[in-house]
Formats: C-alpha cells, sequence, structure tokens
C-alpha cells in the first residue's frame, strides 16, 4: 500500500461562539466543536460526536466515518476489536491498544488509542483515513478536518475547502435526539433563572407574549372588471391573506367552516356560485388567477403515546394533549360551480402570519418544544418527518420552539412543498420580494435597587433569503420590543425596524429606531424618542418614518432614516393617537386610531374612532389639515387593529365600525347606535363623508340595547369593484354605488 503525502493548509471559515457563551451553552457546543468534511461535503453525526482525545488527536466513531469512506466495520466483542475493510485492505484496532493488525501478518504503532465512549468505538482520523489512502488536512484554528478521498489535487483541496468554509456560516444542526434534548435543558435552565431572579417585575405577559367529482369545463363569463380593490397589503408586490379576496369578478370569502365563492360583478348578478365544506376551522385564504388556496387550524390533535416495554403498556400524558397543526389546502377554481381539489398540505404549530410572492405562498407557524420529537409535515397522504439533522439552531440564544417556514409552489407539479425547520421562536414577521423577517422577543433580567426586579426586551431579527427557496442569511438584535410588522421596513439594502425599551413603565420607556445593514449589524439608530410613551403606530415610507407615540396627547413624529445620519425633523402634538398610518398621495399621511380626553384627575379617557389627515409636505412642521371623530367611548374599528379592514382606492376611503354615543356625561361608555361600514372621499383638501351602510335591521337595532357583541352581521370587510362598493359580513353582502352609495343588491350567505 502506498501513502500520499499529507498537506498542511490553512483556512479561516468562521468566528467561533464559545467563549461569549453561558456556561452550559459552551457545555452543548464543546461536544460538537469538531467539524470534520470529507470531499467538500460535512458529515453529520448522528450521536456520538467527534473529539480530541489526550493525546491531541482528533477520534471519530469507527463505524460510521469508515463506512463514509466506502469501508466495513466488523466488531468482536469478546476481544473488543474492531476490523476496517475496504478492497484488499483490512486492518484490526484493539480497545486501549496502540497496536494495529495490517492483515495478514503486519503489525504498526498508533500514537494514540482506540477508545469506547457512550459505547461506540471511536478510532483516531488521521491514522484510518491515511491507511484507506486519503488526504487529511487539519485547521487547529477552527477545529476543522478536511478528508479527501478521490486523489484531488491541491487546487481542488483548496476549492472544497473554500466551499465548506461558506457552509459553515449556516447555522448547526440539531443532529441527534440527545443532543436536542441538550438544548431543551439549556433553555428550561435558563428561563427558570430568569424566573426565579426576576422579581415581581417579570409578570407572565412579559414572558408569553412571545408565545388561524369529476371536472368539468367551465361555463361561459363575463370578463372579469379591471377596475377592483385587492387586500391592503404593508409591501407592493407581496400579497397579505384575508377572509375575503377578488379577482374583479368574483368574490372569495371565509364564513364558519367553509369558503364561498360569489359572483360579484355585474352587481345585477350577485350570487353564491358554491361552497367549499371544510372539517377544519379556515383562517385565510389566498388567490392567484384560477387557484385557491386556504389556510385552516387543525384542532383534532395527535394521539397520546405509548410506551412499551413493562409488565403493561403504560399510557403516557404528553405536556399538552393536543399538538395544533395548519392545513392547506389547493384548490382549482376553473369551475366557479364546481371547483375542484389539487392538494392538501399539512404542518405543525400554531398560525404566525403568511406572504404571498407570484405563485409561491410563505407559511410560518411556531410551536412550543417541551421534549424532543421530530416535526412532521404531510404532503397529501404522504407523512414526512424532519430528521434532526435537517433541523438548525442558534448557538447562542434560548431555544424553546420550533419555527417553521413552508413553501408552496403553486406553478410546480413536483416541488409542491417545502419546510424548513429551526429552533427558535416567532411572533412578527416582515416580507419584502426578497426576504422574509422573522422576529422573536428575548427578556433578561437586569439587576436594579438590590434585586433582578426588572426586565430588559430586546428583539431577536432572524433573515431568510426566498430568491431561491428558504435559506437563512443573517441575525440581529436591537433593544426594546416592536409593536406589530408596521415596525420593520427594507429599503435600499437596509432593514430598519422601531422599538419600545421598558414598554411596561409608565415613565421610564423610550423608542428607538435603528437602521441594520445586510448582515442585520446596526448602522445608525435614533434612540430617546418621547420618553414616558410608547409607539402605537408607525409606517416607513421610503427614506421617512411616520411614528405615533401615545400617553396623554399624541405626538406625531416624521423620522429622517438616511444611514449616514438619520434624525428626527419634526413633530405635532394633538389629542388621541392613530393605531394605524396609510399613505395617501406624495405628502399625506391618513391616521385611524382613537380620540381621547383628560378627566379632571389627570387621566385620560379614550373616545371615539378618529381619522385624521396629515400634510407632510413640510418635513418640519407636520400639519394635521383634517379630522373626523365617530361617536364616543365605547367605539371601535377593526380597522385600527388589522390593516387588511381598511380600504383606500381611487380616493375612496371605506372601514367598518362599531359606534357608540354617549349622552349622559356620568357615564364612561356610551350607547350603541350603529355597526356597519364608514365612507369618505379623500383629497388634498381633506376628507368628505359620504354616507355609511350597515347590515343590520331596525329589528337588530331595537334588540340591541345599550351593547352590541359580535353579530354574523357585522360589516368586517368592504371591496370596490367597478365603481360599486361592497360590503361583507358573515351572512350578507351589499352592493352599493360608490357615488350615491344607493344599494343595487344584496346578497344572504346563509345556506
Amino acid at each position: 500500500m502506498s501513502y500520499r503525502r499529507l498537506i498542511t493548509l490553512t483556512v479561516l471559515l468562521l468566528i467561533t461562539f464559545i467563549t461569549c457563551l453561558p456556561a452550559g451553552q459552551a457545555r452543548v457546543m464543546l461536544e460538537k466543536d469538531i467539524t470534520i468534511f470529507m470531499d467538500g461535503k460535512q458529515l453529520v453525526f448522528p450521536d456520538q460526536q467527534p473529539f480530541i482525545d489526550s493525546n491531541d488527536r482528533t477520534m471519530v466513531p469507527a463505524r460510521f466515518f469508515a463506512e463514509a469512506l466506502g469501508a466495513a466495520v466488523s466488531w468482536n466483542e469478546a476481544q473488543q476489536q474492531a476490523t476496517i475493510t475496504r478492497d484488499a485492505s483490512i486492518l484490526t484496532l484493539t480497545v486501549d491498544k496502540q497496536e494495529v493488525l495490517i492483515h495478514p501478518n503486519k503489525t504498526e504503532k498508533m500514537d494514540t488509542v482506540a477508545t469506547i465512549r457512550n459505547s461506540r468505538l471511536l478510532v483516531p482520523l488521521r491514522f484510518i483515513s491515511t491507511y484507506l489512502d486519503c488526504d487529511v488536512s487539519w485547521d487547529a484554528t477552527e477545529r476543522i478536518a478536511h478528508v479527501f478521498t478521490q486523489g484531488q489535487d491541491q487546487t481542488e483541496q483548496l476549492r472544497l475547502i473554500e466551499a465548506a468554509g461558506k457552509a459553515l456560516l449556516e447555522l448547526p444542526t440539531v443532529n441527534s435526539e440527545k443532543n436536542m434534548q441538550d438544548l431543551l435543558d439549556e433553555s428550561d435552565s435558563a428561563y427558570d433563572k430568569m424566573r426565579n431572579t426576576a422579581g415581581s417585575g417579570m409578570t407572565m405577559d412579559m414572558v408569553q407574549e412571545d408565545s388561524n367529482t369529476m371536472k368539468q369545463a367551465p361555463a361561459p363569463t363575463i370578463e372579469a372588471a379591471s377596475d377592483y380593490s385587492g387586500t391592503n397589503v404593508q409591501v407592493k408586490g407581496v400579497d397579505e391573506a384575508d377572509i375575503v379576496k377578488t379577482d374583479g369578478e368574483y368574490l372569495y370569502q371565509v364564513r364558519n367552516n367553509e369558503i364561498l365563492l360569489i359572483k360579484a360583478y355585474p352587481a345585477a348578478e350577485l350570487s353564491v356560485k358554491s361552497r367549499i365544506q371544510l372539517e377544519e376551522n379556515p383562517q385565510d385564504i389566498f388567490i392567484d388567477d384560477n387557484r385557491l388556496v386556504v389556510i385552516s387550524n387543525d384542532y383534532s390533535g395527535y394521539p397520546y403515546r405509548y410506551e412499551s416495554g413493562m409488565v403493561s403498556d403504560l399510557k403516557i400524558m404528553p405536556p399538552y394533549q393536543y399538538r395544533n397543526s395548519l392545513i392547506i389546502s389547493t384548490y382549482d377554481t376553473s369551475s366557479k360551480t364546481q371547483p375542484l381539489k389539487l392538494d392538501t398540505f399539512k404542518m405543525e404549530g400554531n398560525y404566525l402570519s403568511s406572504r404571498k410572492i407570484g405563485s409561491s405562498i410563505y407559511i410560518i407557524s411556531s410551536e412550543s418544544v417541551y421534549t424532543p420529537y421530530k416535526p412532521v409535515y404531510y404532503i397529501n397522504n404522504t407523512r414526512v418527518e424532519k430528521p434532526y439533522s435537517e433541523i438548525r439552531y442558534f448557538p447562542d440564544i434560548i431555544h424553546d420552539s420550533y419555527l417553521n417556514i413552508a413553501r408552496i409552489n403553486l406553478n410546480s407539479t413536483s416541488d409542491k412543498f417545502q419546510q424548513e425547520t429551526y429552533l427558535t421562536s416567532g411572533s412578527n414577521i416582515y416580507c419584502s420580494t426578497d426576504n422574509l423577517y422573522v422576529t422573536a422577543v428575548e427578556y433578561d433580567p437586569v439587576y436594579y435597587l438590590n434585586d433582578y426586579s426588572t426586565s430588559r426586551e430586546s428583539t431577536l431579527v432572524f433573515k431568510f433569503n426566498l430568491d431561491n427557496g428558504i435559506k437563512y442569511s443573517a441575525k440581529g438584535t436591537v433593544p426594546g420590543t416592536l409593536l406589530n410588522q408596521f415596525s420593520m421596513d427594507e429599503h435600499n439594502g437596509y432593514f430598519r425596524i422601531a422599538t419600545t425599551t421598558n414598554q411596561w413603565s409608565s415613565t421610564n420607556s423610550q423608542n428607538a429606531v435603528y437602521i441594520l445593514n445586510n448582515n442585520l449589524n446596526t448602522a445608525n439608530s435614533v434612540t430617546g424618542i418621547a420618553p414616558g410613551e410608547k409607539i402605537y403606530s408607525t409606517r416607513f415610507l421610503g427614506e421617512r418614518l411616520y411614528m405615533v407615540t401615545f400617553k396623554q396627547l399624541d405626538p406625531f413624529f416624521v423620522i429622517d432614516l438616511n444611514p449616514q445620519s438619520p434624525k428626527v425633523l419634526g413633530k405635532l402634538k394633538i389629542p388621541g393617537f392613530s393605531d394605524y398610518l396609510h399613505p395617501y398621495e406624495d405628502h399625506y399621511i391618513l391616521g385611524l386610531g382613537y380620540d381621547t380626553a383628560l378627566t379632571k384627575q389627570g387621566g385620560v379617557i379614550q373616545g371615539g374612532v378618529k381619522l385624521s389627515m396629515f400634510d407632510v409636505s413640510d418635513v418640519a412642521n407636520p400639519v394635521e389639515i383634517d379630522q373626523v371623530v365617530i361617536g364616543t367611548s365605547g367605539s371601535s374599528s377593526e380597522a385600527c387593529d388589522n390593516h387588511r379592514a381598511f380600504l383606500l382606492y381611487n380616493d375612496i376611503l371605506a372601514f367598518p365600525a362599531a359606534v357608540y354615543e354617549n349622552n349622559n356625561n356620568d357615564s364612561y361608555y356610551g350607547t350603541f347606535e350603529f355597526q356597519g361600514a364608514y365612507i369618505y372621499s379623500v383629497s388634498e383638501n381633506g376628507l368628505s363623508y359620504k354616507g355609511r351602510v350597515t347590515h343590520l335591521n331596525s329589528e337588530d337595532y331595537l334588540k340591541a340595547g345599550d351593547y352590541w357583541y359580535d353579530s354574523s352581521k357585522n360589516v368586517r370587510r368592504t371591496v370596490i369593484i367597478a365603481g360599486n362598493l361592497y360590503t361583507i359580513s358573515n351572512d350578507q353582502i351589499k352592493a352599493n354605488d360608490c357615488s350615491s352609495l344607493q344599494e343595487l343588491n344584496h346578497l344572504s350567505t346563509i345556506d
């Protein structure tokens, strides 16, 4: 047998995390910090990990490593010997012995010994590799071994090493159930320490914050209207799921446990064409030409687990009896009277959010992990189990949840469903046409006044590139917590995020906006905004941020986000606050929220729904040029909390509202007066009230009394198709002329 000359190559491949991790986390990492590549591909060891022994030799599991080299391994328990065979090469190693038998009768001496750890025989990597005619390169700084089995020359070896370095920039994988348990134990330990030391200042709300027949030829149809409104989304080109969608001819509506396909245009033909009955609970829908995608919660759960091995089977109750999951179904709606079901996908976890870019739909779910298990998803009736070697984790943060990111490709016949799983948590998401950002909240106790009585919040940001599937690309951290998806934005290679620190404090809270570069490192920031208040709404538009904070008055801020010199440009203080901000033309912002008033005792009373219009052409001096207050205390609008209920299209503004009027100054809440849609026309001169549309009849109002709760007749969405306004409730749809609001038709959707 001939030996090749060993080649020593030095490369810098990644930054080690060991020194900056907590002690427990470092313990987990040390068992896995030896990385081995074979011909440029990383070896993932299923249980026992490589380690460096007392003789400074890298030890690897004999069977797994030898089989990766194309060799076979046999074990003699009585003599504690392993024989490795590949082609005509045969050698035998004995546990705790340096001598190695090279068959048939040659003996060589190693500079270390084979050993057993965790019932696995480990052998020296270099000796075995060299004997089997492979080259080995060892990077002592990064503790990486490269094994070359195919006689690659030095140029090719360098290329493979460089490629391996890029691969190591990816997140590590869990690899085994044992490692998974180690990570969960570390999470439990960190959580218990935080809970036990944080004191009364750490509320449970804080911890849990981070924790819905045959195919027939389609009948001839009237061409859909080209003039129609879509879902109100945050980012152009990135659709968001909702309970109502339209294609300009049909409405698609989530109603209880069914999906309705409704002929909407022309208004005279308003009618239900078909109903898709579902066993699960539908939350959201997407449409894409003649494709309908339904996202549903499935509460059927999983059965109890059983463990055998005793006198009788033992029924084991898991931490929770049911594991929530999502069912995503796709339909061909070429025939609106007989939609055809195509595919069904199932993924585990609680529904966080979803986005649609072109024909790709991204669905994000999250689920707490109490004991190690492999995530499972289904493609139609095929069960797919995610191996531990494909579950990635973040070495420097607490691990207690699975974050699942799935991609459905509506145009593919083979690669229809893809899911990536990460051992981390998620709360809010932001999505551009190129990248998906998922945030998670992290709390740490802070030593204050001789006790760990307060907490420090930070927001973790995970970035995933969507150019070719789903690929993790960066992680960043900023102080404080964010409000919702509108607290984030991507622009010209920068990611911007607005947060509030100490949000639970009435005196110490502050607000800030951070500008992060492509790698999610902080490039610049504006901090100390509105001390003692917290963010109520934000809207990023180009290099401007419009922000509303509140305590007693509503400061409306205009902030310049130039990455080199961000700064507050101007602000306006007015009563009330805006929960949602929406751009209009080039220099105007609409705000929807609530009016407020100060009490004699210095407190604040929330009043009616407030619609404001701001002129921001003079960034140093923003002006509220118009405002409307609807009702008094007790009034509300779903559009304040859900931007999909807000409609602005062709200068027509509409949103649902429940209105209370207070005719008694001694009463805090008013008396129920109206539920339905309010409609305004918008121009640069301000807001002009057009009217309102209700689905309640006179009898409903008589029955209502002083209070009105959720009703199947409550208007929840408005849509414009070809100059007509459609108001949509669970049980009814009305079509009204946009100009006069005269009713053109109505439809009961009750079966």
